[in-house]
């Protein structure tokens, strides 16, 4: 009998799983993407069926990926304190105040995309307010 954090753990270490505790398979499918979008000189729609990845996938998570790219620093910050508020880490929560933290940073986020150094997703107004 496998005992709820030992699950947990075991979950938390699977390769490309999405938990609140292991964000990194977010990080890699939209790295991937960028690096596809930048060898091949192709559209996002491209990069996204080379590498096999939904665009509702990456849209979903945009924020949390974003902000680690625009400002590290804060991303964890932003991490650590919804774990701490809630005592769990949510994805859905991190996301939604991730998108909160980059309205700060709309300007470089912009520069950023248009440098190749961010996907080109171009969110509406509303996208800011964590919703």
């Amino acid at each position: 009998m496998v005992m709820n954090s030992e699950l947990g753990l075991f979950l938390s270490n699977i390769p490309g799983l999405v938990t609140g505790s292991n964000l990194q398979g977010i990080h890699d499918r939209y790295l991937g993407v960028l690096q596809i979008m930048k060898d091949n000189q192709c559209s996002l729609a491209e990069a996204m069926r080379r590498f096999g990845v939904p665009r509702n996938t990456l849209r979903d998570f945009i924020g949390i990926c974003e902000l680690r790219v625009v400002d590290e620093e804060k991303y964890e910050r932003v991490v650590q304190s919804v774990t701490e508020r809630t005592g769990k880490t949510s994805v859905k929560l991190i996301e939604s105040k991730c998108r909160e933290a980059l309205s700060d940073y709309r300007t470089q986020s912009n520069r950023l995309k248009n440098k190749g150094k961010l996907l080109p997703f171009y969110p509406k107004d509303d996208f800011y307010l964590g919703k």
